[in-house]
């Protein structure tokens, strides 16, 4: 004990929380550190001026960061300074602040510390390495793993806390998406913020009238729109990221296409992407699509169902404008050859001044015996689609006053109908399909089955689950699209008016209305409009009317007939 008394100590106090520990505080002012952290050091300070021989080199701190791992900045530095000989002693308040790790708590105290000649004090378990007893020895590892099993258990409560709020649609992350802004109510619903939300609009429309990302990026630095990181840091958000590359974050490519992409925009809380092994391991793992947690109508939207496919549709398609352009032609990744199927390739010619644009088969542009020589003029096919596009709207909008006099039921009532049964039987396919693969595994694990033949059933059962799956998905779009046209026009042949009155060819117009356009070596053009299941439904749910209205007719003449 003498010798312990007549050594001087270098010490270092280590103080610690994380945010699962108490009342660690993320707001921007007020406390910069937690309460406890204060109390720590108050009671180390109190234990270091009761032993005059030792002498405090440093504090180190870590407000905010688990025990469950070493990776911690404060921490890292305390041992750096360990190394340099600085420090020989370290003091914590007890031996949860120094860490809930079971196996690397010991492999600092009983070996690294030792090895390294440093004194370990932790004061409220009264465990000191330079005056320690056998009784010590074996009480030290059961503490740790007590406080390794208290990490997991504050694990499994907060991931299933966690799990509860997103199936109720909360929004759990710690800031909200670019375009909306936490609720100050409550910090789990979104509220639209005017302002970004605009720029997601503009963001969206551009993408539909054929910019690019890299365009649309390059169109908002131009006009000096801060870039979502730089916005939610002017409006006083403590937001860091390490995609920043300059002082400044800028607008770039990524940026834009995370936003397209987003599925929050839309209405639907879209949670649970990703997960870590355990709560040891913070190494994030994607988790597949099937898993994510969506939940609809948990905020106001931004841009409708209709608009967000067809920017998917867009996003999927190899349209890229030339180098020459800010954006793509109207009818680029529209255009293909009725007789092969290749893509028709935009050719610009020019003579005496004047510019001459033709398409060509892209298959007989690479090799001349693998399709036939034709071309057409851009100003006539742009004609030729344009009379079509103003002939399919004019029929739509005859097919919209037809519906407008059907008083009994409505066409989207009805097909919304038709659409949930299918969805319906789609997903009793699902659910049939997953419990027939799990019996197949339970017959290999009896032996009922051989590893060739589980392996069989299950690729088969799990590619009949994967075109259900994907069929749902399809008939939830249409169903979006219906509900879309429902909720702003009432009547979903009435968004098609905007083209009423249609002059020229866009982006805009195209993309919104056609689907395919083939042209064969005649010269012949056929157009394919989108949402043809659709329209086939309107003019069958119409003439089911008409039948039903002419068999009432009858009924109602029958009776005049016989008192004839």
């Amino acid at each position: 004990m003498n010798q312990i008394i007549d050594q001087t100590y270098r010490v270092a106090i280590y103080l610690r929380l994380s945010k699962d520990d108490g009342d660690f505080s993320l707001s921007g002012g007020g406390k910069t550190e937690s309460n406890s952290i204060h109390n720590q050091r108050e009671l180390l300070m109190n234990y270091l001026a009761g032993h005059p021989e030792m002498a405090l080199v440093g504090e180190y701190k870590d407000d905010g960061y688990t025990g469950t791992n070493f990776d911690r900045p404060d921490f890292q530095r305390m041992m750096m300074d360990i190394r340099k000989g600085l420090i020989n002693c370290v003091i914590v308040k007890d031996l949860s602040r120094f860490g809930r790790d079971y196996i690397d708590c010991g492999k600092y105290i009983e070996k690294l510390f030792p090895k390294l000649r440093v004194r370990f004090i932790a004061v409220n378990d009264h465990y000191d390495t330079a005056n320690q007893g056998h009784a010590d020895s074996l009480l030290v590892p059961f503490k740790n793993l007590i406080n390794d099993s208290y990490s997991r258990d504050i694990s499994i409560k907060v991931r299933s806390n966690l799990a509860v709020k997103r199936q109720q649609g909360e929004c759990i992350s710690n800031f909200a998406v670019y375009g909306y802004r936490k609720d100050p109510e409550n910090k789990n619903r979104l509220l639209i913020d005017n302002y970004a939300a605009s720029i997601v609009r503009d963001i969206f429309r551009w993408k539909i009238d054929g910019y690019s990302p890299n365009a649309i990026a390059e169109r908002l630095n131009l006009a000096g729109v801060l870039s979502p990181m730089e916005y939610k840091q002017s409006q006083g958000i403590s937001f860091e990221t390490s995609f920043k590359k300059s002082s400044v974050a800028e607008w770039s490519h990524v940026a834009v296409r995370r936003i397209l992409k987003n599925e929050i925009y839309t209405g639907v809380m879209v949670q649970g992407k990703r997960t870590t092994p355990n709560y040891k391991t913070k190494t994030q793992i994607l988790k597949d699509e099937s898993e994510w947690v969506r939940i609809a109508g948990t905020h106001e939207a931004i841009i409708t169902r209709t608009d967000f496919e067809l920017v998917q549709r867009l996003m999927q398609e190899d349209t890229r404008a030339c180098s020459t352009d800010t954006a793509v032609h109207p009818l680029s990744g529209r255009l293909f050859c009725a007789d092969c199927g290749a893509p028709l390739v935009r050719k610009t010619v020019s003579s005496r001044g004047k510019k001459y644009i033709y398409y060509i088969c892209g298959s007989y542009k690479n090799d001349s015996s693998s399709c036939t020589q034709h071309r057409i003029k851009e100003e006539l096919l742009h004609s030729t689609v344009l009379v079509a596009i103003q002939q399919q709207v004019a029929l739509l909008l005859d097919m919209e006053q037809a519906l407008k006099k059907v008083k009994s039921s409505t066409w989207e009532e009805a097909e919304l109908r038709k659409i949930n049964q299918s969805i319906e039987i789609q997903e009793q396919i699902v659910e049939r399909n997953n419990s027939l693969r799990m019996g197949v595994y339970e017959d290999l694990q009896a032996g009922i089955l051989s590893k060739e033949e589980y392996a069989s059933l299950k690729e088969d059962f799990s590619a009949r689950i994967a075109a259900a799956r994907q069929a749902i998905g399809q008939l939830q779009s249409r169903r979006s699209a219906i509900q879309d046209g429902l909720g702003e026009q009432k009547n979903w042949l009435e968004q098609f008016r905007q083209f009423a009155e249609v002059k020229e060819l866009s982006r805009k117009l195209v993309v919104s209305m056609i689907d395919r356009v083939s042209i064969s070596n005649r010269n012949e053009i056929a157009v394919e409009f989108c949402h043809k299941d659709q329209f086939q439904c309107i003019l069958e749910f119409l003439e089911e009317q008409k039948t039903a209205a002419k068999r009432k007719e009858n009924l109602t003449l029958l009776p005049r007939l016989e008192a004839v």
